[in-house]
């Protein structure tokens, strides 16, 4: 073959604005053979043909497919399957997509968190929110909360939520501990929030309503009734939620949590 038609390696290079060394990766994996390679000098050619394959191939490394992967639609004679490389291709955008959004919508929730963090009072200042249904997936927990272990089983808790193989998992939504007493006694929960109900996953609904809230340095669950004695005004039956409170400037060494409150009709009577 004459090199009088072909393209350096270098031109190729500047074309497709990649590197030389990028260029020989691709012929090292065997996903770019050059065109001709001259016996006396050594250096690489590329028919004008090859830089659509080229285009293929950097399409492969921003969709972070392994270019390894791309002889499966290789024949022995370097003719590849353009149509069935496109499809795969498709599959993986879709996914990247999917993976985006969630990580964009994970943005925007944490975002309007921290916004609606600066509207609320100081620590140790009781307040009211308005918080929507919520749907909690729980692991019940046998001991009163408190120690320093305690967000340590939260996150135990937390890993063992994640070894699902559901996909409708709300990333960090939100996670801590839930605590309900009612006449018939005190149950307590550790628990992780979902995005919506999933078939097969036992799930706690907790409802929408105006809580009574407060921010502490340290977990208070335990002395809900003595914080909030005014908001229950004796009620003895109340679900109470405490999780980590997410704030501008966040102190991971000494984190504030919000504790909330919500009084209930004792259905356990």
């Amino acid at each position: 073959m004459k090199k009088n038609n072909l393209l350096t390696i270098g031109e190729v290079a500047k074309l497709m604005c990649l590197s030389i060394h990028s260029l020989r990766y691709y012929e090292r994996i065997n996903v770019l053979k050059p065109a001709f390679i001259d016996p006396d000098s050594n250096y690489r050619y590329y028919a004008f043909e090859q830089l659509f394959h080229i285009q293929m191939i950097t399409f492969c490394v921003e969709l972070d497919i392994p270019l390894k992967e791309l002889t499966q639609f290789m024949d022995d004679d370097k003719t590849i399957d353009y149509l069935a490389l496109l499809a795969y291709g498709e599959k993986i955008a879709k996914e990247k997509l999917q993976k985006i959004q969630k990580v964009s919508q994970f943005i925007s929730r944490t975002k309007q968190q921290i916004l609606e963090s600066t509207t609320l009072p100081q620590e140790q200042t009781i307040y009211s929110r308005n918080l929507p249904e919520k749907y909690f997936h729980i692991m019940a927990y046998d001991k009163p909360f408190g120690g320093d272990n305690q967000f340590e089983e939260v996150v135990k808790a937390f890993l063992h939520f994640e070894t699902s193989d559901e996909e409708d998992y709300a990333d960090f939504l939100e996670s801590g501990l839930l605590y309900e007493q009612t006449s018939a006694g005190i149950e307590r929960y550790i628990y992780v929030e979902l995005a919506k109900p999933i078939e097969n996953i036992p799930v706690k609904i907790i409802p929408g309503g105006l809580y009574s809230c407060i921010q502490n340095r340290e977990i208070t669950i335990e002395k809900t009734a003595e914080i909030f004695t005014d908001y229950l005004k004796k009620s003895n039956s109340f679900l109470a939620l405490e999780t980590v409170f997410f704030s501008e400037k966040y102190d991971f060494d000494n984190p504030i949590s919000e504790l909330r409150v919500l009084v209930q009709p004792d259905i356990r009577k």
